[in-house]
């Protein structure tokens, strides 16, 4: 249907006049939609069927509408299947896929390619956004001609039903950030918080992530991935403004420390180093956070009375170039 063609005018001065107004709003409303360019929401889904709910409900509500969010069922054991398929029965925005299991990295590889919008944005399902998220990483990243948008996150402890808040002086400004100093500025980030270091929160420009798959088999995703992103980047918009509900104290979860999840990470952060300094890169900040992850690394092994497990001696070694 092609409603810029309808027009039906009632004889009544009164009724005219209000469906005059009335044809206008909806106009308006149709040219805001079409100017605006599909964003493609990415859900990997595993054994979340108590909180996916809350998710989707804020990808529901958000304030932009020309958006497609792909579902993707990682092998999930539990009713979160029956919840997505409510969802897109009640929304065509919605679409659902089923795959085996294969891990966050797999399933987010797997949403890329079926994706179908011109940026995209990554949302993990027991995790929800700002009404408005979209709405302000798109006009950041639009006004500046930006690659990336980077909001902030607060998060929501489970375990103790607490809001904890970061974002203390929220705004509507943004900072851009060009060239080179896109990494530096990373490392100094790094040691502040987690905003440029994670997928989430973040709308990229879809031609940024061609040929650039998350890492299959790596626990430590993120730490791979996201700063290769940013070294991609020409321009990043840095948003003053929560967009992002992160939900930490969840029994089960990959918070959890784990010898694979140890060496998945230092490898990142060897393998960031090397590339950095193969391109002259500054390293202070990026070798001062690698040190400080070993360190605490290591006190995490002392207090599960693991000194003399390969795992202890192979990252005090590490450390002890470092000093």
């Amino acid at each position: 249907m092609n409603y810029h063609d309808i027009e039906f005018v009632p004889e009544n001065n009164h009724y005219k006049q209000l469906y005059q107004q009335e044809k206008q709003k909806l106009l308006s409303k149709i040219a805001d939609y079409e100017s605006k360019a599909l964003i493609s929401i990415i859900v990997p889904i595993y054994d979340v069927e108590n909180y996916l709910r809350q998710c989707l409900d804020s990808i529901v509500s958000q304030t932009y509408q020309n958006f497609e969010c792909l579902l993707i069922n990682d092998g999930s054991p539990d009713s979160s299947a029956d919840i997505c398929r409510e969802y897109v029965e009640k929304d065509s925005r919605f679409r659902y896929f089923e795959k085996e299991n294969g891990g966050l990295s797999s399933a987010r590889n797997f949403g890329i390619e079926r994706s179908a919008g011109a940026y995209i944005t990554f949302v993990d399902s027991d995790d929800w956004l700002e009404h408005d998220a979209l709405d302000r990483l798109y006009g950041a990243l639009k006004k500046e001609n930006a690659d990336i948008s980077i909001g902030r996150y607060n998060c929501y402890d489970e375990s103790r039903c607490q809001y904890l808040f970061y974002d203390s002086n929220p705004d509507d400004s943004f900072e851009v950030i060009e060239g080179k100093e896109i990494i530096d500025r990373e490392g100094v980030e790094e040691m502040r918080n987690g905003n440029w270091t994670v997928a989430y929160l973040k709308l990229f420009k879809r031609e940024l992530l061609q040929d650039s798959p998350f890492p299959i088999g790596k626990i430590a995703e993120d730490t791979y991935w996201t700063w290769k992103m940013l070294l991609r980047a020409s321009k990043v918009v840095y948003l003053n403004r929560c967009v992002y509900w992160y939900r930490i104290g969840l029994s089960g979860t990959l918070n959890i420390w784990s010898e694979k999840r140890i060496y998945d990470e230092i490898e990142a952060r060897e393998e960031k180093l090397a590339i950095l300094a193969s391109l002259n890169y500054d390293l202070t900040n990026h070798i001062l956070i690698y040190k400080n992850r070993l360190q605490r690394v290591i006190a995490k092994l002392e207090e599960q009375n693991m000194q003399f497990t390969e795992i202890y001696r192979r990252m005090m070694e590490k450390l002890s170039l470092l000093l």
